[in-house]
């Protein structure tokens, strides 16, 4: 009895058995990526919630900034328009300042010149009743 093998009888069993393994990989493969891919769907709508909710915040700072530009731009002009009172104001603060110290001065001299004439007086009456 004689077996004769040929390359083809001895590579056709191989051959399907690595075509079996191939198939049950990519079996496994795909079960993988369809998990993969469900898990991705869940970070990809939570990164969708998450921008609308920053697109949100953003418009209502845009819309809060656009308030202050016209609030701040009116607080400027009304100080551009100030500057002159305030001017005023400072020149009258300065010369009541002036007046009040002059009128400490003239004050401090005649309290002097009234101590001065006080104690000439208590002279002159320990003089005359001597």
């Amino acid at each position: 009895m004689t077996v004769t093998l040929t390359w083809q009888t001895i590579l056709f069993p191989i051959l399907v058995i690595a075509g079996i393994a191939c198939l049950v990989f990519l079996c496994v493969v795909f079960a993988n990526l369809i998990t993969t891919l469900k898990k991705l769907n869940t970070v990809l709508d939570d990164a969708k919630e998450v921008t609308e909710f920053v697109t949100d915040q953003k418009n209502k700072a845009n819309n809060i900034i656009g308030g202050m530009e016209n609030s701040i731009s009116q607080v400027a002009s009304n100080l551009k328009a100030n500057k002159n009172i305030i001017k005023n104001v400072s020149s009258v603060v300065g010369a009541t300042t002036s007046i009040i110290g002059v009128a400490k001065a003239t004050g401090k001299k005649r309290a002097a010149k009234v101590a001065k004439a006080e104690k000439k007086a208590e002279k002159k009456a320990k003089k005359e009743t001597k």
